[in-house]
């Protein structure tokens, strides 16, 4: 078997798969390959979508993993290829002649899946033949070597009444209107882990960038950034993890790095579906978008162990089953 990857788009979004298929197949099977991906117009080849074929033989397959935070599908590459994976299925809202190829999968998130060597032998192969700007197809390689390795995301035993919370304060304008969704429900949340009381320990708020104008309405909100690995780091040790659907009402990244820590995740109501539903109770604890209904959530999560417990074990076998990169190649039939 060998697997030829389009290079072009970001490498931060494709290394989750990209480690599933060296996993299976092997590096020396896996391999970058500009040309086998001519026929594609080059604004459909940069849309945060990772494009791969399958060659077997005679026997040849083309795949797309849509990460985009829409829902909606690539025309262009859903016509290109033979099974189109996303991570921000949405049935209801697809029209049903985008269906029959269609895959739900997990979120994923970006990991570092290969050493430096390797990684800048591939980006310095590959930037001298993209059709994007130099730098910015460099610094993708440069952050994908700054994120934690899949081995990293392992669970542990949470401390008691300790949360951690550290996610970005998107903008927002009149299209996705952020600081009325995901801005503001983070915003609950943190809020609302500070009324706990000082039997509960909360670190975190809200990362955001020095010329976003939303900042002076979550001033009460804010926190500096933290490097990830630190920020993995304490993620590990929370009781708990908040989650809420992300810019455009996304799946974010932070979904799918609980499930993989199995974490007992907090959650709005999901936007967006996935292989499987989450079961309130289940494998997830999924709580109205007020700061009052948030915090009865949180002080009932944090009071009962075993149910706390329940969450983690099941959201990590969640995670087992359909969310990892091998668990994700599955789905898509390889």
């Amino acid at each position: 078997m060998k697997v030829l990857i389009d290079p072009e788009d970001d490498i931060q979004y494709m290394s989750f798969y990209i480690k599933g298929l060296i996993d299976r197949f092997g590096h020396s099977s896996v391999a970058f390959n500009r040309h086998a991906f001519e026929d594609l117009p080059s604004n459909d080849r940069a849309t945060r979508t990772m494009r791969f074929i399958t060659k077997d033989g005679s026997s040849e397959k083309r795949y797309v993993i849509d990460t985009n935070d829409s829902y909606k599908i690539n025309e262009t590459l859903y016509d290109w290829c033979d099974v189109y994976g996303n991570v921000n299925t949405n049935w209801a809202k697809t029209p049903a002649n985008q269906q029959s190829k269609l895959v739900s999968l997990c979120p994923s998130f970006a990991i570092r899946y290969t050493n430096p060597l390797r990684a800048w032998l591939s980006a310095s192969l590959g930037v001298m033949g993209t059709s994007r700007p130099k730098r910015k197809y460099l610094g993708c390689w440069r952050r994908m070597l700054q994120r934690p390795q899949l081995t990293e995301y392992t669970p542990q035993q949470a401390r008691d009444n300790y949360i951690f919370h550290l996610s970005t304060l998107w903008q927002s304008d009149e299209w996705n209107r952020n600081n009325e969704g995901v801005n503001l429900r983070r915003a609950y949340f943190i809020r609302a882990c500070r009324t706990l009381g000082p039997a509960v320990s909360f670190e975190g708020g809200l990362a955001a960038s020095p010329n976003n104008p939303s900042a002076s309405l979550f001033s009460d909100c804010l926190a500096g950034r933290i490097p990830s690995h630190v920020c993995l780091a304490k993620t590990k040790e929370s009781t708990l993890v908040f989650n809420t659907p992300a810019y455009w009402d996304c799946h974010g990244w932070k979904l799918g790095e609980y499930m993989a820590l199995g974490k007992a995740i907090l959650s709005t109501p999901l936007s967006n579906d996935l292989p499987t539903p989450l079961i309130h109770g289940k494998h997830i604890h999924i709580t109205g978008a007020t700061q009052e209904e948030m915090a009865d959530s949180m002080k009932y999560i944090l009071s009962n162990k075993e149910y706390r417990h329940q969450l983690e074990a099941n959201i990590y076998d969640y995670w087992q089953h359909y969310g990892t990169p091998d668990a994700s190649l599955k789905l898509l039939g390889i």
